[in-house]
């Protein structure tokens, strides 16, 4: 203000003061402005390089401490975990398939019911096999009245060794393929191969069935896993013992904690280069079902003495990641070598000590590399 104030009173004295002159002095009052200018700011310049000197000399002047938080760093448990989507897998997840085909006479199950291993599902039309073996029954009926006749005889001692052993074969081959044919027969009777619950039935009665069709799909519920694909760059960090936890986003559940890995791949996809990883489902855990989709939390580091930081307290704006150390009232602050990061949690390779105070909260008002500041 001072500046632009001493700039106005010259120009007024010298207008006033040539106030009446001829045009032609104009040129000369220009360049007498110019000349005040110069010398002005020349002026100015040096009066700022005082005010710097002397606000450096100037001892009576004392800049404000800056309020901050402070936390303490000491050595704890540190563990990393990576996640990974999944899906539940039933242990016993089929379709049920008849072993001949044919006419379905009949449906025994409805979709949603809930059956015992061995229940009947379906039944398949076998009049044809129940007619053979009505005639091989007969046929067996006489054979056995020939071979009694014959030990008959034979015991008489009238009857010859070789009829009699005819007699026997004719009648035992006939019992042989009745056994056959009835072993054939029950297969044309779909049963349950396990307790279960009926997901769908495929075919409605008086459809064809041929040896492969789908009959049912049939899932047991009691024992269900979880399975991922996992980067074959996590194997080394992983083995049977390490920590997992289950999430279900889809339930809203709370996280299952405490699982372990139940099964690790021995085969590396070469495609994706991914590998198998499973958890069981505890049976507590209501709700799932075969195919939800979930997600796995599975530790993959764990130190024992780690100095973690949040990672709110690192200062990452500058060229190397620092923190603010607290000493005597003051905040220093110092380069660090980061680590491993999990949640909210950062790892400090080296730059500080166990027991360390850092800045917390009022880190972003902390600009020079040493700075006065108060602990609230």
């Amino acid at each position: 203000m001072k500046k632009y104030t001493v700039i106005l009173t010259v120009l007024s004295v010298s207008l006033f003061q040539s106030c009446g002159e001829p045009a032609e002095g104009m040129e000369k009052l220009k360049g007498e402005r110019k000349t005040i200018v110069t010398e002005l700011s020349t002026l100015q310049t040096r009066l700022d390089e005082l005010d710097e000197k002397i606000a450096e000399l100037d001892t009576t002047t004392i800049e404000e401490a800056k309020k901050v938080s402070a936390i303490t760093i000491n050595e704890e448990v540190f563990e990393h975990y990576f996640e990974i989507q999944g899906s539940v897998k039933a242990d016993k997840n089929v379709i049920v398939v008849p072993e001949v085909g044919g006419l379905i006479s009949e449906i025994s199950v409805h979709e949603g019911d809930q059956i015992l291993k061995g229940s009947i599902i379906a039944r398949i039309n076998s009049d044809v096999v129940s007619s053979n073996m009505k005639e091989l029954e007969e046929q067996r009926d006489l054979a056995k009245y020939m071979y009694d006749k014959q030990q008959s005889l034979f015991d008489k001692g009238v009857g010859t060794e070789l009829a009699l052993k005819q007699a026997e074969g004719q009648f035992r081959t006939l019992e042989q393929t009745i056994k056959s044919l009835q072993t054939q027969k029950g297969k044309f009777v779909v049963r349950a191969p396990f307790d279960g619950y009926v997901e769908q039935v495929f075919p409605v009665q008086g459809e064809m069935a041929g040896p492969a069709s789908p009959i049912i799909r049939l899932i047991a519920l009691g024992k269900m896993s979880v399975k991922a694909d996992i980067s074959e760059s996590y194997l080394r960090g992983i083995n049977m013992n390490s920590s997992a936890q289950l999430r279900f986003p889809s339930l809203g559940l709370e996280p299952i904690i405490g699982l372990k890995l139940t099964r690790i791949g021995k085969f590396v996809n070469p495609v994706n280069r991914t590998i198998t990883v499973e958890i069981d489902v505890p049976k507590k855990v209501e709700g799932v079902v075969p195919n939800l989709m979930s997600v796995l939390r599975i530790r993959d580091y764990v130190d024992s003495s780690a100095l973690a930081v949040p990672t709110s307290v690192i200062r990452k704006d500058v060229e190397v990641p620092s923190v603010y150390i607290i000493k005597n009232g003051k905040a220093i602050r110092t380069e660090v070598v980061l680590g491993r990061s999990s949640g909210d949690y950062t790892v400090i390779e080296s730059g500080i000590s166990n027991g360390d105070q850092l800045v917390d909260k009022g880190l972003r008002g902390l600009k020079k590399d040493i700075e006065e500041i108060k602990v609230d």
